[in-house]
């Protein structure tokens, strides 16, 4: 399961320097490993590891791959996942050279491993698109756009799940591909300048506006995308139905400066914070002052204390050489980021009650350690708001929520999690509060985590496979976790 980030670009002067650049303004959607696939005519080269991007990649790396048409990605850590075996890009070699990236999640994955005899070399379900593709392929008579486009048709139709894809094949362009749900996002732009003209796909428009493309629009869900060598490209509707945009992006993963699906980041969270604003005030508490959890949650508590007329301060501060807390892949390396992460500014909080504000609760073991630093710090009160509604089920398309047993909501009742987590207070958003602030219809979203209904079917004998394969990994990793289950 993968919640990725991803860059292809086409016709620039030097390919590798534009994803590592790409890459950069997407490490957060991956802290775990990242690679490159770069062509430069028929000649190619992969290079992929473990870490950061600036780790995995130094001044000879990027020199030693040459092109001008390169796919790159960053992965987080997630269950189950080994990232010597799982990063990506992957690549074949029959019918064609074809390298590929993606972002999002198979739920079937192991359906098409049985039905096409794959003998897989990872637990990456990309190697899953990729060689369903490969063989999709290989009963076309002849390799060109229309066969493409064939065989990607056959591909939608035998997957299930959540798939932004950027192939690679160096003997004709860059194909593209998303699911019919269009639950990941996916942006392309093109550029014009002196060296000529290039194209390029990426997970977040800030990924084009970094390198100065002009962002031209989303690929549709659905949609397939061919672009040639002389940069001209062709592209088909492959599936129509109503999309269901992952509201995770806005709530959380996505940069604030990004656009998903042409609502912006930064506005859909203040307008979040304000329709968190409307649930504080049906309680009967008072706050002294409002204080983000960083970075996320700082527009949700701006725009929070702007609506109460509340201060708004900074009350914690993050050390940024700490990764994300909530895509670590075992409780104990979480507890110790929090310890490390983020240290109250005292004078901020000392003898106030204090809303700390954000964006989700997940396991609740954050939320717990927040609010006893806050407490430990002379906090008066300490009143939890969250951005996101109460998180009850997991999520199968892409990002690492949880099984049942480790998310707080979906056996807790708001009172009791606002115990557990030592708070005076517990304000969640509402369902209908999250769709008017992200302002798409809710139709649209996929809220699967918040109602159980997925946009996809997922039968139950797959939710038991994710659920026990989470819970072996968590094992293995620390053997305290099997008390999770």
């Amino acid at each position: 399961m993968d919640m990725c980030g991803i860059v292809g670009v086409l016709g620039t002067g030097k390919a590798s320097s534009e994803l590592y650049n790409g890459l950069f303004a997407i490490q957060h959607r991956g802290q775990d490993g990242a690679g490159m696939y770069v062509a430069d005519g028929k000649n190619t080269k992969l290079k992929k590891d473990g870490g950061l991007i600036d780790e995995v990649f130094d001044k000879q790396a990027l020199d030693d791959l040459k092109g001008g048409w390169g796919i790159g990605h960053v992965r987080y850590p997630t269950i189950g996942s080994d990232v010597d075996q799982d990063a990506q890009p992957f690549k074949v070699d029959d019918p064609i050279e074809i390298g590929m990236v993606h972002n999002g999640n198979i739920v079937n994955y192991r359906e098409m491993e049985e039905e096409y005899d794959l003998e897989l070399k990872s637990n990456c379900d990309l190697e899953v698109i990729l060689h369903v593709f490969a063989e999709e392929l290989k009963k076309e008579e002849e390799i060109d756009a229309d066969a493409l486009f064939s065989a990607a048709e056959r591909t939608m139709d035998n997957l299930n799940g959540s798939y932004s894809v950027i192939a690679l094949i160096p003997e004709m362009g860059l194909f593209v591909f998303r699911d019919p749900r269009g639950i990941r996002p996916f942006v392309f732009g093109k550029k014009v300048n002196l060296d000529g003209t290039s194209i390029a796909f990426a997970s977040e428009n800030t990924v084009l506006d970094i390198l100065g493309y002009k962002v031209l629009r989303d690929v549709m869900p659905g949609e397939a995308m061919l672009i040639n060598s002389d940069k001209s490209y062709q592209s088909r509707q492959i599936k129509n139905v109503l999309p269901k945009h992952c509201m995770f992006e806005w709530v959380y993963f996505a940069r604030t400066d990004s656009t998903i699906e042409r609502i912006n980041v930064y506005e859909a969270r203040f307008r979040l914070g304000r329709e968190l604003a409307k649930e504080w005030k049906k309680n009967e508490h008072n706050l002294d002052v409002v204080i983000p959890v960083p970075d996320t949650s700082r527009t949700y508590a701006l725009a929070l204390a702007e609506e109460l007329d509340i201060p708004y301060r900074e009350g914690l501060m993050r050390n940024r050489y700490v990764g994300r807390t909530f895509i670590m892949p075992d409780e104990t390396s979480r507890e110790t980021a929090v310890k490390t992460k983020l240290n109250p500014i005292i004078e901020e909080v000392k003898g106030k009650k204090v809303g700390m504000v954000d964006d989700s609760i997940v396991r609740g073991t954050t939320s717990k350690k927040l609010t006893d630093l806050m407490k430990r710090s002379g906090a008066e009160e300490v009143h939890f708001l969250v951005g996101c509604p109460p998180i009850i089920s997991p999520c199968y398309y892409g990002i690492d929520i949880p099984t049942k047993e480790e998310l707080k909501a979906s056996s807790k009742s708001i009172e009791e999690i606002r115990k557990e987590i030592g708070a005076d207070s517990l304000t969640y958003q509402t369902i209908d509060g999250l769709v008017r602030g992200i302002s798409k219809d809710k139709d649209e979203l996929c809220l699967a985590c918040l109602n159980e209904n997925y946009p996809t079917k997922v039968r139950e004998d797959i939710r038991e496979y994710f659920g026990e394969m989470r819970k072996e990994a968590r094992k293995k990793v620390d053997p305290e976790q099997s008390k999770l289950s």
